[in-house]
């Protein structure tokens, strides 16, 4: 039997699964020796070890050195690889680990479940069989740092890389540059498809796109996205909550501005679409923004401050996602930390209101459906799966936020998706791609309501680590 390798993930509301291991690197496959299991008998992701856990090495405060030996500072991975939170292969995944990051060691336990030498706990948590990894003299990776109140310049890219989208009828899409001279084993793409460039290549004078799944595709047949440099706002030079000028009628065109709050009062001018300002009095189909200056509340995006939900910690770090504004508020126990806005399900494809907590987070993944909407949308920066295939992600290919226009998934700019990917819970070690929550480690609420239904029902372990009175309650 082998363990399960493959992380499987699902794409916002009904897609299939897909791999999200970087380019390159390849997860370790570990031959499982317990004898308690048929030879054929599958995995099961999540499930709790059977195991007697043998007793932890005794070890000093330089750890690493007292497991690995005199001067071994650290651990380097040597293939991109999965975490465990308990020393077994069929349990529990604490996360994956890229290939080439170096991190401390806190502990070890002997051979078994799966490990044919020995286990070593990671710092700062999660265990691997020390046949993955070499003993290394220099310091553990550094975390990368980032904070809400990052600045970007700007020629900092907004993504990890080039996209774009496959266009025309007939693209074929080839495994290597022998099929695409002769054009033969060509591979029809079908549905929408979106691809990262890892480089092209000339082959009998025309230029190909190597993508980040290894087709060569016509670069004629792809146009290039332009990610969206919009970023939201920090909370803490903020009196009042911020607000998004957006046309409801012409989004990319300036909002106009009245005297008086009426569609007769005479104009004072207009101003850029999203704008931020702040709402100092609503009246009727208006509000106003400054002295003498309304516009329709219509072409409004409102954050507001709203309570947290039941049995939220004092400083926990939590997402408020207004359907009706299509804005994002974090928190941090009461406090408003950011707010920005964003782009949930369009018709057809509601994001569902509930209070749950990420379960997931992916540096980058692919996610690709084949029910209704075939596509496929490569390599998508900084997700955070909350509920079964739905999450906050990146959305590269458009910029329209202030609009539902996803399959169900909350669509975050680039930067935005960034920003919140490292501020939200569960924390990233230095050099993870994937990190799962858990209730030992939970990832960070996540409430998504209407003003129809402001305090929607908790699903998934969110409903386990709440009192069951508060559950029953909502």
């Amino acid at each position: 039997m082998r363990g399960a390798l493959a992380l499987i993930l699902i794409g916002c509301a009904g897609s299939q699964p897909a791999g999200v291991f970087p380019e390159d690197e390849t997860i370790v496959e570990m031959e499982t020796v317990r004898a308690d299991a048929p030879a054929e008998a599958p995995t099961t992701e999540m499930a709790a070890p059977a195991v007697a856990i043998p007793s932890i090495v005794a070890t000093t405060p330089s750890a690493t050195a007292t497991v690995m030996g005199a001067g071994v500072r650290s651990v380097e991975l040597t293939k991109t690889t999965i975490v465990f939170v308990t020393p077994d292969i069929d349990g529990e995944r604490a996360g994956i680990i890229r290939k080439g990051t170096r991190a401390g060691v806190q502990a070890s336990r002997e051979a078994g479940a799966g490990c044919d030498t020995r286990w070593l706990l990671l710092e700062p948590r999660g265990w691997v069989c020390d046949d993955q990894v070499t003993a290394s003299t220099e310091a553990p990776t550094t975390a990368t740092t980032v904070s809400l109140t990052d600045e970007y310049a700007a020629d900092d890219p907004l993504v990890p890389g080039t996209y774009g989208t496959v266009r025309g009828k007939n693209v074929m899409a080839y495994a290597n540059a022998e099929d695409a001279r002769a054009g033969v084993n060509a591979r029809p793409l079908v549905g929408s498809n979106s691809v990262r460039s890892r480089g092209s290549v000339t082959i009998d004078g025309q230029r190909f796109w190597r993508t980040s799944g290894g087709d060569l595709i016509p670069e004629s047949s792809i146009a290039r996205f332009s990610p969206s440099s919009f970023q939201g706002v920090v909370l803490g030079e903020w009196t009042a909550m911020p607000a998004w000028l957006r046309s409801a009628d012409k989004p990319k065109e300036p909002v106009k501005t009245y005297a008086e709050p009426s569609a007769r009062a005479r104009s004072t001018g207009s101003l850029p679409p999203r704008t931020v300002v702040a709402v100092e009095e609503e009246s009727g189909r208006f509000v106003r923004i400054s002295d003498g200056m309304w516009v329709r509340r219509a072409d409004v995006r409102i954050a507001s401050v709203v309570a947290p939900p039941p049995g939220t910690g004092p400083t926990e770090k939590w997402f408020d996602i207004d359907l009706d504004e299509q804005v994002l508020v974090a928190y941090e126990g009461e406090r408003p930390v950011y707010a920005t806005l964003v782009s949930t399900g369009k018709y057809g494809h509601s994001t569902p209101q509930l209070v749950s907590r990420i379960a997931t987070k992916h540096e980058r993944t692919t996610m690709t459906s084949s029910k209704n909407e075939i596509y496929s949308v490569a390599d998508v920066p900084w997700t955070m799966f909350y509920d079964q295939s739905f999450a906050l992600h990146t959305a590269y290919w458009h910029d329209g936020f202030g609009k539902p226009r996803s399959h169900g998934c909350v669509n975050l700019a680039p930067r935005d998706a960034r920003l919140l990917y490292h501020w939200s819970s569960p924390d990233i070690p230095p050099g993870w791609v994937t990190v799962y929550g858990n209730a030992q480690n939970p990832g960070s609420l996540v409430r998504v309501r209407t003003s129809k239904n402001p305090t929607p029902r908790f699903r998934g372990y969110a409903r386990d680590l709440v009192a069951p009175t508060t559950v029953a309650a909502n």
